[in-house]
């Protein structure tokens, strides 16, 4: 992600969430979204953001894709 993409992610999260609700799924823990954004000075601030009054449900189990490969 570039800088003018983070920059825009921050914003519309800061903008929205003490007023919106945010629904985001993602495959990685929120402890390595600093690798994601390569930067944790830009990473901390929109995970705390997100978390602040959310609702965290993880979810496990096979990959639908992994799988659907592997039955073909």
């Amino acid at each position: 992600m570039n800088k003018q993409g983070m920059h825009n992610l921050f914003q519309l999260i800061n903008a929205l969430y003490e007023y919106r609700s945010i629904i985001l799924t993602t495959n990685k823990e929120f402890t390595n979204w600093g690798e994601f954004f390569f930067d944790n000075n830009v990473a901390v601030p929109i995970v705390d953001r997100l978390i602040r009054h959310s609702h965290i449900f993880m979810l496990g189990g096979e990959s639908y894709r992994q799988k659907s490969k592997l039955n073909n």
